[in-house]
């Protein structure tokens, strides 16, 4: 970060002094592009691993100086994948860098230039296991249906909507076991990268398109709808996280008044800030929160616009043809559990105390194409989401209860001075049960459970833009799992639902 500071004489010149502040390591680093002309270009990137750390001080505040004699690890607040000591050469697997690839033993390579094929050989795991950290396939293929050749997309009018060749593309992104530690160094080293860059004086680089609506030239043909019907140009994005891990912990110092403002869009006010004597809390509460496995897909028509005035201009459009107007997106979320847990000062954590057990869910939405063109069709939802949770359960005792709120409060009560107030060494003795302190007996522990009885929610949105603002609608409809959807009595006592 650079920073102008002026000499002691009040008309002495302003010096620009930078200082280091974050540092992104990565090594084992691969790219491979495969092509042949238009019908089919393959791009591949992975590194085997990545890791970013905190470098000296921030804010004045100066946390990871020399001086302090701290960890190395104590800095890392994200790493990714392994390194090369213990994973090996496996990323320059079939590269002219391994011995054992065919260029380099006189036989010739043998390229795979079909999608079915390629799919097939390049999956999750082998990508996965040649590098470990990250892998992105980016798969483009141009399949002609006739002998006339490919043709220009970017050219067609609406006569000519829908050509003879056959595009896909396929865009995958693994992101392999992810450890992120927010702790107050590397907040305050973040949100100060984003505040330098929210506070500028020069128009912004882009601004967004609006929206514009082209004349419409006509109905489509018969012969175009069932060009339509036959294929459809997508673009499919996937992104899968596995074995991710986020530690959130209690700050140590606390200067986000002088950082929130700026990112929120307020002026930034100078005035001078209390830098608090940096001291490591040692234990340090945190909240952690883990996932086995995340799966994001994303899909939607290559060629939107020439998509959307075709099947718009149409009186009563097909459900598949409708069905590709719209852009999808799917999330999946598999072994979801949140708890507390506690660095000692050898760095490592204690086991994971369970405050939300694990658990499942399952979000799909789909949002409308260049909605202006159907502000006509009030039949035609613009937006739905589905949301399923088979179960959620939380159950905490009244100590964990107080130190997730001293967490928090650590967090958002930014001090004056810098310094939130610390944890009392009783109640952390309580939530962790440290050996020889003395405990509350069980029958002073409060516990609670919450349980959600509904298991899918079902959310349908439509927008008329011709109409006044208060006459705009949505619906919602929450539908409760079938085994849930009678009374039930317990010792004489009925639950309503």
């Amino acid at each position: 970060l650079t920073d102008t500071e002026s000499e002691s004489s009040y008309y002495s010149p302003q010096k620009v002094k930078s200082r280091e502040v974050l540092c992104l390591e990565q090594e084992g680093i691969t790219i491979e592009v495969l092509m042949m002309g238009e019908p089919f270009f393959n791009c591949q990137i992975g590194f085997v691993g990545c890791r970013a750390l905190c470098l000296k001080g921030i804010m004045g505040v100066r946390d990871f100086e020399e001086n302090l004699n701290r960890r190395e690890e104590d800095a890392v607040f994200f790493s990714c994948g392994d390194n090369l000591k213990s994973k090996g050469m496996t990323y320059l697997t079939n590269s002219l860098f391994d011995y054992r690839s065919p260029e380099n033993n006189g036989v010739k390579a043998e390229f795979i230039l079909d999608s079915a094929n390629h799919k097939e050989t390049y999956t999750e795991i082998v990508g996965m296991q040649r590098f470990g950290a990250f892998y992105m396939d980016y798969l483009y293929t141009m399949e002609n249906s006739s002998s006339e050749g490919s043709q220009d997309f970017s050219v067609l009018n609406t006569e000519e909507l829908v050509p003879t060749a056959q595009e896909t593309s396929m865009k995958r992104l693994v992101v392999g076991p992810l450890d992120i530690r927010l702790h107050s160094s590397a907040v305050h080293r973040i949100l100060k990268m984003v505040t330098c860059a929210m506070d500028h004086e020069y128009e912004p680089y882009c601004k967004p398109q609006q929206e514009t609506i082209e004349a419409c030239h006509g109905p489509a043909t018969p012969e175009e709808i069932s060009r339509l019907e036959e294929f459809i140009p997508t673009r499919l994005t996937s992104v899968t996280l596995l074995q991710v891990s986020v530690t959130v912990s209690m700050a140590e110092f606390n200067l986000l008044h002088a950082l929130i403002p700026v990112i929120l869009g307020y002026k930034a006010t100078p005035r001078p800030v209390s830098v608090p004597v940096f001291q490591p809390l040692h234990p340090l509460p945190s909240v952690q929160f883990q996932v086995e496995r995340v799966n994001f897909d994303h899909s939607e028509p290559m060629y939107g616009p020439e998509l959307v005035t075709t099947v718009s201009s149409l009186s009563q459009p097909p459900e598949n043809l409708l069905h590709h107007c719209y852009a999808h997106l799917y999330l999946k979320v598999f072994g979801f559990q949140a708890g507390l847990t506690c660095q000692d000062r050898t760095g490592s954590f204690l086991p994971l105390i369970s405050i939300i057990p694990s658990f499942s869910t399952a979000i799909y939405g789909k949002l409308i194409q260049l909605p202006a063109f159907w502000s006509k069709r009030s039949a035609v939802p613009t937006a739905e989401c589905i949301f399923e949770l088979p179960h959620f359960t939380v159950q905490a005792t009244r100590p964990q209860t107080l130190l997730l709120q001293a967490i928090c409060q650590s967090w958002t009560h930014s001090m004056v001075n810098g310094s939130p107030l610390p944890v009392s060494e009783s109640l952390h003795n309580e939530v962790f049960k440290v050996p020889g302190c003395p405990h509350r007996s069980s029958h002073q522990r409060q516990v609670w459970t919450v349980k959600s009885p509904s298991k899918w929610l079902h959310i349908s949105e439509c927008l008329q833009s011709r109409l006044p603002a208060e006459s705009q609608w949505s619906h919602l409809r929450v539908v409760t799992s079938a085994s849930r959807a009678h009374s039930s009595t317990s010792k004489g006592r009925k639950f309503p639902l």
